[in-house]
């Protein structure tokens, strides 16, 4: 009798604890994946990263409006040498003479000299009316550029979507400066545009 419990005793044990082991090691394991998945960032990590990504958006919202600012700037300086590309046209097709006709010391629109070899000519004949048109549209007003003309070196009022031809006259970094002068019979000119940024220009001449 005491051999039958002994080896009932044994049996139990040795089904028992293998089973009771396992069941031990699945339910340990999980809460221990669990206590790592759950650490999660502490509270300075979190803080780093938000500096970071803060930092980021500072130098995007520097950047982005810079580049756009330049890229217009740029379009700007391209509207120029066309046309002064197109002035030095009209003078090779018309015996060196520039359509500088009834220009005066004071600015006026282009569009009011419209008679022949005056601004408003050029500018019909050899930029808005040409096939195709050159594009001096401005980028910031959507419109083309206005085109002035003028004798004087005295100093340019800024405003955006406008260009000046300085006859007579010539650049002195971005503004103009008094040339060999000569009014309508010039053969020297300034070509100034504004800039995006206030009181800010580009000048060409063909000295």
């Amino acid at each position: 009798m005491k051999n039958l419990t002994r080896k009932i005793r044994g049996g139990f044990i040795q089904h028992l604890a293998p089973r009771l082991f396992r069941q031990h090691r699945e339910n340990v394991s999980p809460k221990k994946k669990d206590s790592v998945l759950s650490a999660g960032f502490t509270i300075i990590e979190v803080m780093i990263v938000l500096a970071i990504a803060g930092l980021i958006l500072a130098i995007v919202f520097i950047a982005v409006p810079q580049l756009q600012r330049n890229t217009r700037d740029n379009q700007r300086q391209n509207i120029v040498s066309r046309l002064k590309s197109e002035v030095e046209s009209y003078a090779g097709n018309n015996q060196g003479k520039y359509p500088f006709a009834g220009v005066t010391n004071s600015y006026q629109n282009c569009t009011a000299l419209s008679a022949t070899g005056q601004c408003g000519d050029w500018l019909s004949r050899y930029v808005t009316g040409a096939n195709p048109p050159v594009n001096i549209t401005d980028p910031s007003t959507g419109g083309n550029t206005t085109v002035n003309i003028s004798t004087s070196s005295a100093a340019i009022t800024w405003a955006q979507g406008n260009a000046w031809i300085s006859v007579g006259n010539r650049c002195n970094g971005e503004s103009v400066q008094a040339g060999s002068g000569g009014g309508v019979n010039a053969r020297s000119y300034a070509l100034v545009i504004a800039l995006d940024r206030s009181n800010t220009f580009f000048c060409v001449d063909n000295g």
